[in-house]
């Protein structure tokens, strides 16, 4: 009777044991499986570090104005562009903060920009000019920004990070291209009485005019370096993703300040009066910028 005792003493010792093994042995995996969840980010967005490619277009409105009263006629008072451009980038993400999704970001884009404007002017009051020109350009900016990252909005993988921050745009190469055609009428009849003759002529515009540039002097001549700020805005699914920027140019592309610039105001009884030392010669502002672009995130 004693030894029957033991034995089922010992039965349940053992069952008991077991239990307790397994018990710990659910725990352990569970910690475990709770561990690896948190360090394995749920979407590609959610690593420490991620970088993408992307390809775009870039929208740029450029103005160039000459209120320099001794211009010649054939060198236009102003012209307005819509550039176009296409850009291929590279960007890099870090995640600054373990428990805040707040990223420092980095990139480099690669556009080409074009665009460009017809325009007329008159000369004693009867030769008429007109001009084709067209702006090409290539340039090399470097955004540098801050974003946050707001996790499956509206479905599960989506994610929204709006960044601002502030860019470096280098200028290598613009060149401006024109054609302009002249002729001559007959003021009381409007009748043409020569031409056309057409002249093309295609020059930098980061050059000055005694190196074969377009510009007039040295301090004309177009800026190498651009600095700005933006905003926007990036959606990510999965590892793909669409962005939507707007930059603002901090600086013109090239201004010449004097005193024989000239500011036009409205008169009360109509018309323009003009006030010297008021304005600058030359200025080409290249100011309102947007971009759209997709990539692919690695």
């Amino acid at each position: 009777m004693k030894s029957m005792k033991i034995m089922l003493s010992a039965m349940l010792l053992s069952l008991s044991l077991g239990a307790y093994a397994q018990d710990e042995d659910e725990l352990l995996e569970a910690a475990e499986e709770e561990t690896t969840e948190a360090s394995v980010p749920t979407a590609i967005t959610a690593k420490r570090f991620f970088q993408r490619v992307q390809f775009g277009y870039t929208g740029t409105s450029a103005k160039y104005t000459n209120n320099n009263p001794k211009r010649e006629v054939t060198t236009p008072q102003s012209e307005k562009y819509f550039l176009s451009g296409i850009s291929l980038g590279w960007a890099g993400d870090l995640r600054l903060n373990q428990r805040i999704p707040v990223f420092f970001e980095i990139g480099a884009n690669f556009t080409y920009h074009t665009g460009a404007y017809n325009g007329n002017d008159y000369s004693n009051s009867s030769v008429r000019y007109d001009w084709h020109s067209r702006i090409n350009a290539f340039t090399i900016s470097i955004p540098v920004g801050i974003s946050y990252q707001f996790r499956d909005v509206w479905k599960e993988g989506l994610t929204i990070a709006p960044f601002a921050g502030v860019y470096g745009r280098f200028n290598l190469v613009a060149e401006r291209g024109c054609t302009w055609t002249s002729e001559g009428y007959n003021v009381v009849t409007g009748e043409k009485t020569w031409g056309p003759d057409q002249t093309y002529e295609r020059k930098s515009l980061m050059k000055y005019e005694e190196d074969g540039g377009w510009m007039e002097g040295r301090s004309h001549v177009g800026k190498l370096f651009q600095p700005g700020v933006m905003v926007g805005v990036n959606a990510y699914y999965k590892r793909y993703t669409v962005g939507l920027s707007y930059m603002y140019d901090l600086i013109p592309f090239a201004q010449h300040d004097s005193p024989l610039g000239l500011t036009s105001k409205a008169k009360d009884v109509g018309g323009f009066t003009q006030s010297s030392g008021t304005g600058c010669d030359m200025k080409i502002s290249t100011s309102h910028n947007f971009s759209i672009t997709v990539g692919y995130v690695f």
